[in-house]
């Protein structure tokens, strides 16, 4: 059985879509979570990890222009300029086993057409595969401390004992339909006893309960200790348990985040919708001088107030009306502020909180700002694709003709100084271009006409400066024959074709503590024959940013990429490269007894989904045309490098789009750049230290 999580998105029909060439989007999304016999409390706290955890994504065919992480943050209504779109939703756990929660995924394709509202649902089904274990009575009788391995070609979870109850969620390989299993106890002699097996067939979003069972007829007989019953069980039926999403605050064709700016006796009435998935039980209103600009108080409440008082307020300037559907449970209110209150604001910053709370004990707080001001420019909001590490474009506007120069002033958030820069005008819209900025850290800046100031002043931050994990190559470690580029107890960010030439007693990419350009090592790659005898393979010494995820015979399955949301301009650091004839070719590209191997580092910012999968048995490659990618970059180096040691090189990133933020990063290194086609030369050696991106 499966529990329901629902995001309901829910506005007033009377506010209609209409912006030319926009659309209207309204989105319902489901998680079918798997019931598996957990405490109700434990239950509900997996229900809000996940709807907290959920990461909603929308495409044009542009990229990437929508994105939310928590199902509380996606807005009630979507305005989006007409065209296709694809949306897609995760959440749970990624990682290729666990014990805490499962992976999951949904997506639609749809079109937003002119002034039309759309309506989609989108429901993330389950993708992990779920492996419970249970132990019978009689196998206590001759086995203790005993353990069962599950394990994937990715990663493997122990149960115990104390994981009876527990539910294994694993993340299969593409085109993978097994797990491993083996168990281990000690015997009634102190002796260790092991045993191992496959469960075949195995497929996502099925349950499997694995029960081990002594049985003493076929021990007697040479057999195993136990028979292993397997019940498998589809996770694909549904129940409707609902974990509701906030109340939503938002402004009739304005946006409520942004301040709401009018010149004295200029204003227009002001209506802000409140939107529930349930009955509402408060509707406050409150502000430091709202009984000085002529409403009846500072604060009032509206749900419980009387209709003398709902009277009252509405003919001071604040009306409020409420609808409540009791059969699809949704509400929705409207605040209106009238035109005359909103006209006769003072000059000044206005501060008007707005607060909401239902039946399930979900609340919002919204701030209205209403800035009454005689400024002649107006502050605008600057686009996050604007903001880079040292750079920024600051946006700003013309509320009324002047003669006077046309500036904007920023400094960092709380500094004592401004620092001033011309405004370039196109119509009533304004722009600067600011360079030499300190990445990470917060900045304000307002527009300027003449000495005068806009009355708003707005923030921005800066993208952070990303440091390369393990840049220098300083830190290995090995488990089993693989020698792995990080330290024991590090996290992985690089990862190599070790994995696979480790099986036939070779690591390809090594530690090399002679040739460096500082510190203790290098990293070194270098091409050879792996295998035994004829048997075996041409494998290309390299490294990548990102993880083996398995082998498929001689070929690698591997996930390109690591989560990423900057945009340096440069990747740089030494390098050495030996080259030399080919002698092994698959590929017409660079036929055996071509006079130089080719090798090869790139660069790749993009804005995939997910790491990018590379299956080298079916030429399932990286592809330098994606269009997911944002900006790349590459070296191919044709010739050895001059001298004996390092020689320095960088990379510029070419940015094919530069109003997308990126989501993943990926590099990669090789001293063959055929080596997925096993071509290539036994002589191609590179090494790679001290990396560095660099943000300009």
């Amino acid at each position: 059985m499966l529990v329901f999580l629902s995001l309901i998105g829910f506005v007033s029909c009377k506010d209609d879509a209409n912006s030319i060439g926009e659309g209207r989007l309204m989105l319902g999304m489901n998680v079918s979570m798997p019931q598996v016999g957990a405490s109700e409390q434990s239950q509900q706290n997996e229900q809000q990890l996940l709807a907290d955890s959920c990461r909603v994504r929308i495409y044009s065919s542009k990229g990437l222009v929508r994105y939310y992480k928590g199902l509380d943050n996606v807005p009630s209504k979507l305005q989006l300029a007409s065209g296709d779109y694809r949306i897609q939703a995760i959440t749970g756990d990624s990682v290729p086993a666990t014990f805490k929660m499962g992976y999951y995924k949904g997506e639609s394709n749809f079109t937003i057409e002119a002034n039309k509202e759309t309506s989609i649902n989108v429901t993330c089904k389950i993708l992990s595969t779920l492996v419970s274990i249970s132990f019978a009575d009689e196998l206590k009788e001759v086995l203790t401390d005993y353990s069962v391995t599950i394990a994937s070609p990715k990663g493997s979870l122990v149960y115990t004992q104390a994981h009876i109850d527990s539910i294994g969620y694993f993340i299969l390989p593409k085109d993978c339909t097994e797990l491993t299993w083996s168990i281990e106890g000690t015997q009634s002699n102190g002796n260790t006893y092991t045993q191992n097996g496959v469960l075949q067939n195995v497929k996502p979003a099925m349950k499997y309960n694995l029960t081990f069972n002594y049985n003493e007829a076929e021990y007697n007989q040479g057999g195993a200790y136990f028979n292993l019953l397997v019940d498998e069980r589809t996770v694909e039926k549904m129940s409707n348990i609902v974990v509701y999403k906030r109340p939503s605050i938002t402004g009739l064709d304005f946006d409520i985040e942004r301040p709401v700016v009018y010149e004295e006796n200029t204003g227009e009435q002001i209506a802000v919708y409140i939107n529930a998935s349930s009955a509402l039980q408060q509707v406050a209103v409150s502000g430091t001088d709202l009984q000085s600009l002529g409403l009846p108080g500072n604060s009032v409440e509206f749900v419980s107030a009387s209709e003398i008082t709902l009277n009252t307020w509405a003919m001071a300037g604040l009306a409020y009306r409420y609808e409540y559907d009791s059969e699809n449970d949704i509400s929705v209110a409207k605040l209106t502020f009238s035109k005359a209150f909103v006209k006769n604001l003072p000059q000044g910053t206005h501060i008007i909180s707005i607060y909401a709370a239902d039946s399930h004990a979900k609340s919002w707080t919204q701030e209205l700002n209403i800035t009454i001001s005689n400024a002649v420019v107006l502050t605008e909001s600057v686009a996050r694709a604007d903001i880079w590490a040292k750079r920024a474009t600051l946006r700003g506007s013309i509320l009324k003709e002047t003669s006077d120069a046309l500036s904007f002033q920023y400094r960092i958030k709380n500094s004592s100084s401004w620092t001033s820069v011309d405004a370039v005008r196109n119509g009533n819209n304004l722009s600067a271009e600011i360079s030499g900025l300190t990445p990470g850290k917060t900045y304000e800046y307002r527009a300027v006409s003449g000495t005068t100031p806009s009355a708003i002043s707005l923030e921005f931050t800066t993208e952070s400066q990303f440091i390369i994990p393990n840049a220098g190559f300083e830190n290995f470690h090995t488990e089993g024959k693989v020698l792995l580029m990080y330290g024991e107890g590090e996290s992985m960010w690089w990862d190599s074709g070790n994995h696979g030439s480790a099986t036939l007693n070779k690591n390809i990419t090594t530690q090399d503590t002679e040739v460096k350009h500082s510190g203790n090592s290098s990293l070194k790659m270098k091409s050879q024959f792996v295998g035994l005898g004829a048997i075996g393979k041409f494998a290309a010494g390299n490294v990548f940013v990102g993880t083996y995820s398995g082998t498929d015979g001689t070929n690698g399955i591997l996930d390109f990429g690591r989560p990423f949301t900057t945009r340096p301009n440069k990747l740089t650091g030494y390098y050495k490269y030996v080259t030399g004839e080919v002698d092994y070719s698959d590929t017409d590209a660079l036929p055996k007894g071509s006079p130089n191997d080719v090798g090869n580092i790139y660069i790749a910012i993009g804005d995939w989904d997910a790491p990018v999968h590379i299956t080298t048995k079916d030429k399932n490659l990286f592809d330098k045309n994606d269009p997911h990618i944002i900006g790349f970059g590459e070296i191919v180096q044709t010739a050895n490098t001059d001298g004996d040691g390092l020689v320095p090189f960088s990379i510029n990133i070419d940015y094919r789009a530069t109003d997308r933020i990126p989501t993943y990063i990926v590099i990669v290194a090789s001293a063959s750049m055929y080596g997925d086609y096993f071509t290539g030369s036994s002589a191609s050696t590179m090494w790679l230290d001290d990396l560095e991106l660099v943000y300009e």
